[in-house]
């Protein structure tokens, strides 16, 4: 058998495939799993009838396998290069002694994009996709962490790996003390935890704006996404609608003579951690910016924020007090054209959580 095109009538097993095995859920998928891959899928603004998602069938018809596919357009120094992120890859248990998930990476990367990429790998899948000659890309694979109530946050690092009622349970026996420790922890002036009102101005964010800051503030850059406002709009729309991640706050940051000096989108989710998706702007302002968004989310309950780091800034996160892992996701890419990669591997791509697979989590409970 091969791996061939997704089609619309593929959705109800594929939903089912991706809500047993990936999710580790019983039953057939709910309405809303079809829903969402319908809109994933077959209405995102990119879509590119030679760059398709994938599925394979065993000898009955039936499908086993999946490979999520999203194009994304992508300019390379002023020129246009298409872009296939690879997501949702799940092959069924009985399946997995066949050739379905290797048939359906060679497929993949035998496409017509001119980069394929995922900024979400586990170690495992890296290690898979990394003998088919796809490379980490280390710039893109360095994460940031910044706790906003370090007692809380320790917390949750350590009840991370147990059952969610008895994380609940710990977490609820530790709150006062650790509201305690972090009340202090958070007033000291010469604590790294220490939080100030930032003489910033923040506003929300339009999408208009939001498009100007991205076409404004890649300057500098060789490698950067393409949007309009549909394609935006869709985007946002998209990831606004992931109520498990929290609530999507886009906050404009301006200086006293009200001109843009930076942006940032994140999840809030009072009580746990904010999951930014999106910092940007002018280089100088870099650390005013974090303060702005790090005074946000403390006033909002989050307990941490964790996002990708630009490495060109890493200097200016570190000296805002933020630690750095790659156990965040790894960031994967195959190309036969090496200067795309050389960019990436460079750190010269203006890219953010914005602009790849893990901003499309369908992310339904």
């Amino acid at each position: 058998m091969a791996a061939r095109p997704l089609i619309e009538s593929d959705l109800p097993q594929v939903a089912d495939l991706y809500w047993n095995f990936m999710r580790d859920r019983k039953g057939p998928a709910p309405p809303a799993v079809r829903s969402v891959f319908q809109t994933l899928y077959f209405t995102n603004p990119w879509r590119d009838s030679s760059i398709s998602s994938l599925v394979y069938e065993d000898r009955s018809g039936k499908i086993v396998g999946f490979l999520g596919v999203i194009a994304r357009k992508m300019s390379l120094c002023g020129q246009p290069i298409r872009v296939a992120f690879g997501g949702n890859f799940v092959v069924s248990p009985e399946a997995r002694k066949s050739l379905a998930g290797m048939r359906l990476l060679g497929t993949y990367m035998a496409g017509e994009q001119d980069l394929s990429a995922t900024d979400s790998a586990n170690d495992i899948s890296r290690t898979l996709l990394e003998k088919l000659r796809f490379r980490t890309i280390m710039p893109l694979s360095i994460h940031w962490a910044r706790p906003l109530r370090p007692s809380h946050y320790a917390t949750h690092i350590m009840t991370k790996a147990k059952g969610p009622a008895v994380s609940a349970a710990l977490k609820l026996a530790a709150k006062p003390f650790c509201s305690l420790l972090d009340g202090a922890a958070t007033k000291l002036a010469g604590s790294p935890f220490h939080q100030t009102k930032s003489p910033l101005h923040g506003s929300e964010l339009d999408l208009e704006t939001l498009l100007q800051c991205l076409l404004e503030f890649r300057n500098g850059y060789s490698l950067w996404p393409e949007y309009d406002l549909q394609s935006l709009h869709w985007l946002v729309s998209f990831i606004e609608h992931r109520p498990s991640r929290g609530t999507l706050r886009k906050i404009a940051v301006r200086d006293g003579s009200q001109k843009i000096v930076g942006w940032y989108i994140y999840y809030v989710n009072p009580g746990g951690v904010g999951e930014v998706v999106q910092v940007g702007g002018d280089a100088k302002f870099t650390k005013d910016v974090l303060g702005h968004l790090f005074y946000d989310a403390w006033e909002r309950g989050v307990i941490a924020l964790h996002g990708v780091l630009d490495t060109r800034r890493m200097a200016d996160f570190s000296d805002m007090n933020c630690f750095f892992t790659c156990r965040g996701g790894w960031a994967v890419a195959h190309s036969r054209k090496p200067e795309i990669l050389e960019v990436l591997e460079r750190g010269d791509a203006f890219l953010t959580r914005l602009d790849g697979e893990w901003c499309l989590n369908p992310g339904v409970d």
